[in-house]
């Protein structure tokens, strides 16, 4: 039988410090499952180069935007359907709206009219408008009530509309016309423009960009997805994994690696296979993969927030 080795006072007790340290508070932290949280995404978090920005999946037809994103052409195409749709439903909206406000509009001047109106016909009869005091009881005794209730009728209320303030006189702010109204929000005219899901810019279709992969092996019978090795670039046969750039050529659509692109095609800004001469904006880089590593030189991160610890 061996004797433990004693634990010293400090380690039985860790409330005896003064100081709640880092460490404790982290503690804390992840047992109670407050505060904000952060964590690095890593490859498991991210699609790889050869994959759609909105399925996540490789693509088998794909479409590269002036930007460099890659899609599969049926979800982008899909996506900018549905925008389409979306706005046609709240032009919809936005004009009925519209046509409200300008029958409000007719309304409120009618009632204008109608009023000017009658007050200039009991202006000709000589009858004057005589406003009625429900709260007062003549030849009765007033109690303190009677006055409080009194005093807040005399008091102005503003209450929002959808036109804007009003001020109205009544009893008391819990009457049912000083209580604030839940008015609908305002539309504003939708933009018609269909926009990139990745950079919210205007996209149309005539600027997708068809982009040829080449298999690295067609005679694989397995999914695309479940290949180790999927397309390589048809020059210099490396595959595309892990961190490898690649660009697409706009004019054939190849998409090839960007050390091809720099000792390749940039000395004599031609196509290395078919020989087309190309420009600068002819080289599209497509976007790679992001991670929160020091490796790749950026900082994707993803975070939550919870309910923070506050001191009593």
């Amino acid at each position: 039988f061996v004797q433990p080795a004693k634990m010293g006072k400090h380690g039985k007790n860790q409330t005896a410090g003064a100081v709640y340290s880092y460490h404790e508070r982290m503690k804390d932290k992840r047992e109670n499952k407050y505060g904000k949280w952060k964590e690095r995404l890593g490859k498991d978090s991210t699609k790889e180069i050869d994959c759609c920005c909105l399925t996540l999946q490789p693509v088998v037809d794909g479409v590269v935007t002036p930007d460099g994103y890659l899609y599969e052409r049926e979800a982008i195409l899909e996506n900018l359907l549905h925008q389409k749709k979306q706005y046609i439903r709240q032009l919809a909206e936005y004009k009925k709206q519209v046509e409200q406000e300008q029958n409000d509009d007719l309304h409120d001047q009618a009632a204008d009219h109608a009023a000017k109106i009658e007050a200039f016909r009991k202006a000709e009869r000589g009858i004057t408008a005589q406003s009625s005091d429900h709260f007062e009881q003549q030849g009765t005794v007033r109690s303190h009530v009677s006055e409080m209730m009194d005093d807040a009728k005399r008091q102005q209320f503003k209450h929002k509309t959808a036109k804007g303030d009003h001020t109205v006189n009544h009893a008391a702010f819990w009457v049912p016309q000083v209580a604030p109204e839940a008015a609908k929000t305002k539309l504003v005219k939708p933009d018609k423009r269909c926009r990139c899901p990745m950079t919210n810019r205007p996209l149309k279709v005539k600027d997708l960009i068809t982009a040829r992969f080449v298999e690295a092996d067609p005679s694989s019978t397995q999914a695309l997805i479940v290949r180790d090795e999927r397309y390589m670039c048809p020059v210099t046969r490396t595959v595309f994994k892990g961190n490898v750039e690649a660009a697409v050529l706009r004019p054939t659509g190849r998409v090839v690696t960007m050390e091809c692109v720099k000792q390749i095609v940039l000395p004599e800004m031609k196509d290395p296979i078919s020989g087309e001469v190309l420009t600068e904006k002819d080289i599209i880089p497509l976007k790679l993969k992001s991670s929160g590593f020091a490796g790749s030189h950026q900082t994707l991160a993803a975070t939550m927030s919870t309910p923070m610890q506050t001191s009593t």
